[in-house]
């Protein structure tokens, strides 16, 4: 038998459909709310970035093409890691969790990067020796030193990947979440999370981190053990209190996410077609049963404030 096959036989057994199955019965309809929320923080941008024709608002789909990227690899990270979760595998799902929130705050991060009026932004919340602060005050030389446009750089912002490629900055910043989370909060592109959001993310931040194998009991055959069932058993057992804690982590998640999306779409569309998207989304099929509540507020308030 080839490895390809053998790999497809053990990988059929560790995402039976039967675990699905169990999960779903465990989870008592919770499921519903989880994969819609995923689904619409997946498709909110090409929904966004249409114009009235139909078509693709190119303009603005570059404009935003640096946050696009990394959105486009949370949204798999996200679905991978519910994937994971649903089947027992407790701990991949929790680490693809993080790594999609990861991925989320950082796409939202250089999204701002690549617009002058965040680098040259005053309220740069953090302190001026953090590495996120150092690599925002500096971006702006960077740029120049690249012989970088502002003007194109706004209009395509992948470009801001051009001037960091390489660049001895790469190396030395591995910015911290929870500092980019202050950042991008502190440029308001986290309005509409209901609270404190940079709390909020750093609580779910460290809660995925030691969900993931901080401790024995955090491993799958260590949650088993806690939660009385069989410690090899093959394939993993679906255990309802690991299930829970993990789907509350995903929705959570998914509410940064859909945030993150809306704050960013709304720089990149008219008032006028920011309300008139707001409303479309309010009213599609699914979209109640997200149940994703800061963002309906958020979506709310847009409509009520009006195009103007």
């Amino acid at each position: 038998m080839e490895a390809w096959q053998r790999i497809a036989e053990w990988n059929e057994k560790v995402y039976a459909q039967d675990l699905f199955k169990q999960s779903g019965w465990l989870a008592e309809g919770g499921l519903v709310s989880e994969y819609n929320a995923w689904k619409y923080f997946s498709l909110i941008p090409v929904s966004f970035l249409k114009t009235p024709t139909g078509e693709t608002d190119m303009d603005a789909f570059k404009a935003m093409s640096a946050f696009l990227m990394y959105h486009w690899d949370a949204g798999q990270m996200a679905g991978i890691s519910l994937s994971n979760g649903l089947c027992g595998q407790y701990n991949a799902g929790f680490t693809l969790l993080r790594s999609y929130l990861e991925l989320l705050l950082k796409g939202s991060y250089f999204q701002c990067l690549s617009q002058k009026e965040f680098r040259e932004d005053p309220n740069i919340v953090l302190k001026s020796t953090d590495s996120v602060s150092i690599l925002t005050t500096n971006m702006s030389s960077l740029i120049s030193q690249e012989h970088v446009d502002d003007i194109d750089l706004e209009k395509d912002s992948m470009l801001v990947f051009e001037v960091l490629r390489g660049h001895w900055s790469q190396d030395l910043f591995h910015p911290e979440v929870r500092l980019i989370a202050r950042q991008v909060d502190g440029w308001g592109m986290l309005e509409g999370l209901e609270g404190n959001p940079v709390e909020i993310i750093g609580e779910l931040y460290g809660e995925l981190s030691q969900n993931v194998h901080e401790r024995v009991e955090y491993t799958d055959s260590g949650r088993a053990v806690e939660e009385g069932t069989e410690i090899f058993e093959w394939p993993a057992p679906i255990l309802g209190q690991s299930l829970s804690e993990f789907l509350h982590d995903f929705h959570l998640a998914m509410e940064v996410g859909v945030i993150s999306v809306l704050n960013q779409l709304a720089r990149q569309i008219s008032p006028a077609m920011l309300q008139e998207k707001s409303r479309q989304l309010l009213g599609s099929d699914g979209f109640d049963l997200a149940n994703l509540r800061s963002s309906t507020k958020l979506l709310k308030r847009w409509i009520a404030r009006g195009p103007g």
